[in-house]
């Protein structure tokens, strides 16, 4: 294994080349239709001889044949069985390809995504992919790899789980993170650039990149977003363009020479490792090193990087300034709403100790509606909360709210369940700045990330502002010790309550000297109102004073008009613009209800037109359904993403189905489908997504699985009798297999009508096979209902 410091090294002083894709030149090779990870057991003198190929086009890196090689995938084609002997050959299989060098060749571990998505995306666990992720880091450096890349990952908490891992085993092992974005920047399940480098950035990872999904020219601009937001070396993996398959052969439209044209601007942009991804191959890499003969690399060129200080969700950032110098000018003061907290609220601690989230729910979506910008998500009595509830609990809150989420968890073991289970960089509230405090807490911030509340106190609260912020300088020499940097945490200069006695002016002057220091605060603000009267105006004005002392954040209620029209004033006096919090686009109400999982309220609604005499069949298919339909426009435009959808039915399904049991003979639904992927291909997302938005149509789904043999979709037809059967083909080595059912299907006399969609798809291809084609699952709903009439 290389050391860090020697690869760190290799990036400062000249551009990395990685290889280029596999399974696409295994195609090329003649050795598709088995899973590549088999390949190193039957047949390593070809997995050698592409190894090999890419040695002598000038790569610098190579990928160990693993990248579906974690137990789960392997799982899939019965090789788990052969983990170890997988692993082991793939190392020695590209050490002696490296090894012909004339030239130091590094050998990387390649891990990949699980298949099993953690929740709420897909039905897996965060520890169930940290555990295997663990596994497979373990067995691929046991075996002998320079370093560990993490590639083609397209759920964040996904990625957490398996840079968790690799640390886990290894702190000196090299790591590369890359996920796959879009052509705009975010992920399947929705994580943008920016959310991908501020969650990595705390995670201990040498280079961050991606890889997949577009060609060169798409990803240069990602490759500017996140040179923006870290500090960095950087990777890019580009594909040779979108596949095009003719109804025989498939081929990549960017050639090796187009691809080199965008090497010099790539290291330009900050990549210190470039190289190829699906439809990429030797030829390309070589063209790669010719094109870079002479370009002074990224790391010898300065980057001026202020990297915010940012809070994310899986989806959305606030920014809380940069780490270098907080811009007073220009913040947007963040509300931290403060009543998912269930201490002296019945209603809310009875629901959340019975494992109902519902109230939860409810007060997260006021609260974002308020103008929330992050959402403190608090217990109460910890003693009466298991682990798994309090998971449950953040996976909710990550399917219903876009918003941040502070974790206002103390008990160890569950403040670091809520930690792993985030899928993004969290607020950590708090920690008190003793040391036996922060022995435990500051080890969780470093291995999960996110950004700590540090109380300025240790056992005691300190009388003067000086002693407190004495307390927090030794605070955060001791976090630099271990390696965390004081832009990791924001102060709580403690409010205690006036009606006590506690003077307020102790806490403001606290507030200004952390400014001076850079330091970022927050409060709990409505501690100093405790006992009062007239709590909203006392809260208020006290807030207008911190604000111009420096304030940067509360943990307030943003449904107290009082205190909020007062901040808003306090934000324009003290910056000089008015930055309200900025609603999302204005749903329909139904719509609003489904994403926010607000079940009561769409049962509600239903009733409330079933009472006005509108039939079931009607407020099923176009009132409900139709409301799912926006949900799935929203999700085809990329306005929520893979988790919202699957919450959105998890909440309509219920109601469709009492629906239907109030109407009776063939018009409850409007037909059947039947869906399936093809078989040689185990991707299923995409068709679960389509079944989802199908169902809601009003149509009854049956999906039959992935990987599934034309003779079994046969059989299954003859026996469920569908309006319509849905394929899907992701993958171009498999899309030929839709001609191939169509066909089956057509020879078996079933009368049914074929849709076809998925990656590897479009129009043409569906003509050439006689199917129709969709390249949506709301286009797959109206083709649906065009059939059935």
């Amino acid at each position: 294994m290389i050391s860090r410091q020697k690869f760190r090294d290799l990036l400062g002083s000249r551009t990395l080349l990685l290889d280029g894709g596999y399974g696409t030149s295994f195609f090329e090779m003649g050795l598709g239709g088995v899973p590549s990870e088999q390949l190193n057991l039957e047949h390593p003198d070809r997995v050698e001889e592409l190894h090999a190929a890419y040695v002598e086009a000038g790569a610098d890196i190579l990928l160990s044949n693993t990248f579906g090689g974690n137990r789960f995938k392997l799982e899939e084609n019965a090789l788990e069985g052969k983990i170890k002997e997988i692993h082991r050959a793939a190392i020695e299989i590209a050490r002696r390809a490296s090894d012909r060098a004339d030239r130091e060749v590094l050998v990387f571990g390649d891990i990949s995504s699980t298949g099993r998505l953690p929740r709420p995306s897909g039905d897996g666990t965060f520890e169930d992919c940290r555990r295997v992720y663990a596994e497979q880091a373990a067995l691929l450096i046991e075996a002998g790899c320079d370093g560990i890349i993490v590639e083609t990952i397209t759920d964040i908490k996904e990625m957490k789980a398996a840079l968790v891992a690799v640390r886990e085993v290894s702190g000196e092992v090299p790591l590369i993170a890359q996920m796959a974005f879009d052509e705009a920047g975010a992920t399947l399940t929705g994580a943008s650039v920016e959310v991908f480098a501020a969650l990595a950035n705390d995670l201990d990872v040498d280079v961050l990149g991606m890889n997949c999904l577009v060609g060169p020219a798409e990803m240069m601009e990602n490759l500017r977003r996140l040179a923006a937001c870290t500090d960095r070396h950087l990777s890019v993996e580009p594909n040779a363009g979108d596949p095009i398959f003719d109804g025989t052969r498939t081929t990549y439209p960017t050639g090796p020479a187009e691809l080199a044209t965008y090497a010099e601007e790539f290291v330009e942009r900050g990549a210190s490792i470039i190289g190829g991804c699906c439809g990429t191959g030797p030829a390309h890499i070589r063209a790669l090193a010719a094109a870079l003969r002479g370009v002074v690399p990224a790391g010898k060129r300065p980057r001026d990087v202020r990297i915010p200080v940012r809070l994310t969700s899986r989806t959305t950032c606030f920014d809380l300034g940069t780490a270098s110098e907080p811009d007073k000018k220009n913040k947007k003061f963040c509300v931290v709403g403060e009543r998912i907290n269930p201490t002296g609220r019945k209603q809310l601690r009875e629901t959340m100790r019975a494992g109902d989230w519902s109230v939860m729910l409810e007060e997260a979506g006021a609260q974002a509606r308020e103008g929330a910008d992050v959402l403190d998500v608090n217990f109460g009595v910890e003693k009466f909360f298991e682990p798994d509830a309090v998971t449950d609990a953040f996976v909710v809150l990550d399917r219903a709210t876009a918003l941040p989420l502070s974790i206002d968890v103390q008990t160890i073991e569950l403040m670091e369940r809520a930690m792993a289970e985030y899928p993004g960089r969290p607020l950590v509230n708090s920690s008190a700045c003793d040391e036996a405090s922060l022995s435990k807490k500051l080890p969780l911030l470093k291995k999960y990330g996110g950004v700590m509340i540090l109380l300025a106190m240790d056992t005691e609260i300190p009388h003067t502002a000086e002693e407190r912020i004495a307390v927090v300088e030794r605070a955060m020499a001791y976090a630099e010790k271990m390696g965390l940097s004081r832009d990791r945490f924001v102060v709580d200069p403690l409010v205690m309550s006036h009606g006590a006695g506690y003077d307020h002016r102790v806490t403001l002057e606290t507030v200004q000297l952390c400014a001076a220091r850079g330091w970022r605060t927050t409060m709990g603000l409505s501690n100093l109102s405790h006992g009062m009267p007239n709590r909203s105006g006392t809260n208020a004005a006290f807030l207008t004073q911190a604000i111009e002392l420096g304030l940067d954040s509360a943990i307030m209620n943003p449904g107290d008009h009082v205190v909020m029209e007062t901040l808003y004033g306090a934000m324009l006096l003290a910056t000089g613009s008015l930055d309200e919090a900025i609603a999302g686009e204005e749903l329909d109400p139904l719509v609003e209800a489904l994403l926010s999982g607000r079940t009561k309220v769409v049962d509600a609604m239903v009733d409330e037109r079933l009472a006005a005499g509108t039939p079931p069949i009607e407020v099923s298919q176009d009132f409900l359904g139709g409301a799912m339909e926006t949900v799935g426009l929203l999700y085809e435009h990329k306005k929520i993403f893979l988790p919202h959808i699957l919450y959105a039915a998890e909440t309509a399904f219920p109601v469709f189905d009492r629906l239907n049991a109030m109407m009776t003979g063939s018009g409850a639904t409007r037909g059947r489908v039947m869906l399936a992927t093809v078989e040689g291909d185990i991707h299923d997302i995409g068709k679960n997504i389509v079944g989802t938005v199908i169902r809601a149509g009003g149509f009854e789904v049956l999906d039959v699985g992935k990987n599934v043999a034309a003779s079994e979709i046969v059989a299954r037809a003859r026996d469920y009798k569908p309006d319509i059967v849905g394929l899907s083909a992701m993958m171009t080595t498999t899309v030929g297999r839709v001609a191939e059912v169509a066909k089956a299907l057509d020879e078996a006399g079933i009368p049914t009508a074929v849709i076809s969609g998925g990656a590897s798809m479009n129009a043409e291809l569906a003509k050439l096979f006689g199917v129709l084609y969709s390249e949506n699952s709301s286009g797959a709903v109206a083709l649906c209902k065009g059939i059935v009439g």
